[in-house]
């Protein structure tokens, strides 16, 4: 959740983007994605499955295989923090060295097998700025949308050429993903920061995006040192989905409340 004013007392308390999103649209490749995650950890910590079992403890065998697809996301996701904070630190003129990389990634106990491809993926990110030359307006933003009641934090906004260095650079919202893939409803997460109302400073000071951006610019840095992008027209029709998910997401409990004693 996402309170404004940035102190007590709020005017308002919203759902995050990334929480309407998964709350509300349907994810059916993640069941294949978590089996295969538990199938790999039996394979794989076979001997600590098997001490449990060795010890009667079969409730925690269970839990340590069940629990695969969390650890792999966390490992991730800490991953993708400090690529994101290395960025950060470049835009603000004030770059990370390696050691300084790889101290964080040590002190989030980050898997090594994950860590091994930080470094290359801030190299991947850093070529995609050199590349693109965006003009960077905001960088890791709190934006809120008083309108329709959602937050989140936007990696980039700024003015950038797509599709080729010709013409006026147009306002768009550019995101890092450190994902296998770049996965086409990350649209949605762009639009809604696209439609937002307004930039919310940690002083309680609210500034209005400006001309809405009509180009969402996901970049996706690779083990490898390379990147790919993706480039989505930020339309109505991808922001109605989105506050269609977003209603979903804020109303999945009106079955729970509808139930009364038989």
């Amino acid at each position: 959740m996402y309170a404004w004013p940035p102190t007590p007392p709020y005017e308002f308390e919203v759902i995050s983007v990334t929480s309407a999103i998964s709350g509300g649209l349907p994810k059916p490749f993640l069941i294949g994605w978590a089996a295969k995650m538990a199938a790999e950890c039996a394979v794989s910590d076979h001997a600590i499955v098997a001490a449990f079992l060795e010890k009667g403890d079969e409730r925690s065998a269970v839990d340590h295989i069940k629990g695969a697809r969390f650890r792999d996301m966390g490992a991730k996701a800490d991953r993708g923090t400090i690529v994101h904070a290395a960025v950060e630190a470049y835009v603000a003129g004030t770059p990370l060295s390696k050691e300084d990389i790889e101290a964080r990634l040590e002190e989030a106990r980050v898997d090594k097998a994950v860590r091994r491809g930080a470094i290359p993926m801030v190299s991947g990110v850093l070529s995609f700025l050199q590349d693109a030359e965006p003009e960077i307006l905001w960088s890791e933003s709190t934006i809120y949308s008083r309108t329709h009641g959602y937050a989140g934090t936007a990696d980039v906004i700024g003015l950038m050429h797509i599709g080729g260095k010709t013409g006026s650079r147009v306002p768009v919202v550019i995101d890092i993903k450190t994902s296998k893939a770049i996965y086409n409803e990350t649209a949605l997460q762009l639009c809604a920061y696209a439609r937002a109302d307004f930039i919310g400073l940690d002083d309680g000071t609210e500034v209005p995006l400006g001309e809405t951006p009509k180009y969402g610019v996901v970049v996706r840095p690779t083990p490898t040192g390379s990147y790919e992008t993706a480039t989505f027209a930020l339309t109505d029709e991808v922001f109605d989905l989105f506050l269609a998910c977003l209603d979903v997401a804020r109303n999945h409990d009106v079955p729970a409340r509808s139930r009364r004693p038989s």
